[in-house]
Formats: C-alpha cells, structure tokens, sequence
C-alpha cells in the first residue's frame, strides 16, 4: 500500500484507533508510520492522551478508573468545528457511497410528499371555502391522514437510509470494502426492531412538533395579551425558533439508530443509550441539524430560485418544471448525507468515551 492508502484509511478511524496504533508504531511499515503522524498531527493527538483500558468479565472494552470517581470524562478532545470537518473529510472519501445509500430515502420521499399532495388537492376540492367548510369533517380527517401516511413514509425511507448509513460507517471504520447491498444487509436483519424504533422515533417527533405549536401559541398568545405588534418577519422567526428547539431535543435520541445497528441494542435500550451519548452535546446536535436542513433547504429551493430569474415572457420546454424538480431532488441528495454521517460518527466516538451501563444487546 501507498502513503495515500494508509492516509485514506486512517483518515476514517477514531482517535482511540490511531492512538491504538500509535503504541504499536514500529509494527507499521514506513509509509504506514508516515501516514499515522501526519492524521495525528492533523487532530493535534498524542499517544499521551490515549486512555488505557481493560476488559471485563464479558470481554467488553471499558475505560480505566480515572481518579476517584471511576467516571471517564464525557467532553470530546475536539472541537464542534473540528468535529463536523471530520463528518466532511468522511464524505468526501466516500462520496457516491453515501449518495447512492440517501438517493432512495429522498426519492421515496418526493414520491410520497408530491402523491399525498395531489390527494390532498382531489379532497380539498369537494370543501366549500369559508365557514361551511367546518361542516365537511370526513375530508377534514381524510387530509389529515394523508398527510401523516405521506410523513410516515418519508421518515421510515430516511431511517433505512440512516441505518444503512450507520453501517456503512462501521465497515469503513473497520477497513473493509464497503457497498450499497452490504449497507443495507445489516438493516434487514434487524427489520422487526429497526421498525419498530422508527416509529417511536416518528411518535416522539410528532410530540417535538406539538410542543413546537404550543409553545409558539403560547408566545403569541403573551404578544396579543400585551397588545405587541409583530411583524410578519417576527412571527416567522418565533415560529422557527420554536420548531428548531424542538427538533434540537429531539435529536437527542437520533443515535438510537447506531446503537440499535452498530451494537444490536434493543429498541428501549438503544434509545436510552443515546440519551445518554449525547448529553452535554447541544452544539454538535446543532450544528448537524443547521447543515442539514437549512441546507437541505436551500439546496431544494436553489433551482426554484435561480428559475425565477428568467424571464417570465423567455419560451421553456414543457419539460422544464420536471428539470427543476430533477435538480432539486439532486441537491437534497448531495447535502443530505452530513447529518447521517454526523449522528453515527457522534456514536461511534462516544461510545468508545463511555461504556455502556450494563448489558445492552439484544437476545
């Protein structure tokens, strides 16, 4: 193997790994020692912070007692922004891997959402506008199904995209030669709890997003009691507040799906274990959240946006509004990847920080 071998595969490896390495050093050939000390000058690490560890009875690594607590210190040696460059370099080493795992998930879900809209114009048409439209309760019901059966959808495609993703990850930490079909083969062999954890993960989102509508309610129930005016740039920021600090609670439990994959937790277990994982973790969770959907957003609408430019007299194919949509679909599939790399490399590396409790693997 060449340097640039050695540096691709060490560029996928947590800090514990190369610090790992680092101890056994002169079993490397020259281009493999070479490739180790320039990653750990780039993570600014030293075989000095490598925490020792030991094994118990179960044969599960554990950190070694540090000081008299026997608690190992949660806070990551690196930084948010160092953290999500490393989220980058990842992709960047393994983009049409990652491409080819998220296409089917936004695909599916353009599918679904552009189906249910569609639906949801057929139901509208037969409700009169107005007042009357209170007495049309059945279509009132029927719209919102359909809007859920849409959502469901989207989310369980972004979920075996996310596992598939997670395992993904695993195998490139691991060095093997990783595929779309092997991705996917560690999802379908937990197909039963990997459902049944997507739809408690939809449930709690569906939770997040009510308490996102009642706290906005509730600010601009406080506005109108204190006669304030607000702006319609206002309104939009609280609601947007709301629903960001909503998702950013949520996403307290994005890494049950690595720990359900990854480490065969079961489905309670796993969410609890990333409850755990990802405390003390707001920025992280942050600022994965903010590069993928304010990303995601303004990868989708940039088409749209770049459309409106033209004149509105210029001839266009009838073809074109499909174009547009083509573009946006490929957008969202070259941005959407960061979060999912984000939450299971977040997993790997805190999972390796702090053992887990007791005995977390399913039967």
């Amino acid at each position: 193997m060449h340097i640039e071998d050695f540096a691709k595969e060490y560029l996928a490896k947590t800090d514990e790994e190369l610090l790992q390495l680092a101890t056994d050093s002169e079993q490397l050939t020259s281009p493999a020692q070479a490739a180790l000390t320039d990653e750990l000058a780039k993570r600014r690490l030293s075989i000095a912070e490598r925490p020792k560890v030991f094994c118990d009875e179960g044969k599960r690594p554990a950190l070694e007692r540090l000081g008299d607590s026997g608690v190992p210190p949660l806070r990551d040696s690196y930084r948010v922004s160092e953290f999500v460059a490393e989220v980058l370099r990842v992709y960047h080493n393994h983009f049409w891997l990652f491409v080819k795992l998220i296409a089917p998930a936004v695909i599916v879900g353009y599918i679904a959402v552009l189906t249910g809209r569609h639906e949801v114009r057929e139901i509208a048409r037969h409700i009169p506008r107005g007042v009357e439209a209170l007495e049309h309760k059945t279509e009132m019901i029927e719209i919102f199904f359909v809007n859920q059966a849409e959502y469901l959808v989207l989310w369980i495609a972004s979920c075996l995209s996310f596992g598939a993703i997670c395992s993904a990850m695993h195998q490139i930490k691991e060095g093997t030669i990783q595929s779309f079909q092997d991705s996917f083969t560690a999802v379908r062999q937990r197909m039963g709890p990997f459902l049944r954890l997507s739809l408690l993960l939809y449930f709690l989102l569906c939770l997040a997003a009510a308490a996102a509508s009642l706290l906005s309610t509730g600010v601009f129930w406080i506005a109108r009691q204190r006669q304030a005016h607000l702006s319609h740039f206002t309104i939009q920021l609280a609601v947007f507040t709301t629903i960001g600090l909503a998702l950013l609670v949520f996403s307290r439990f994005a890494l049950a799906m690595p720990a359900l994959i990854l480490d065969n937790c079961r489905v309670g277990q796993a969410v609890f274990r990333s409850d755990e994982l990802t405390e003390g973790k707001w920025l992280t969770l942050a600022a994965l959240l903010f590069k993928s959907l304010v990303g995601g957003y303004a990868a989708g609408m940039c088409p749209f946006w770049l459309a409106s430019w033209i004149s509105r007299d210029a001839p266009l194919p009838s073809w074109f509004p499909w174009l547009l949509d083509a573009a946006s679909v490929g957008a969202v599939i070259v941005v959407e990847p960061t979060m999912f790399i984000g939450f299971a490399l977040l997993y790997m590396r805190m999972s390796t920080r702090l053992p887990a409790s007791g005995e977390m693997r399913a039967p």
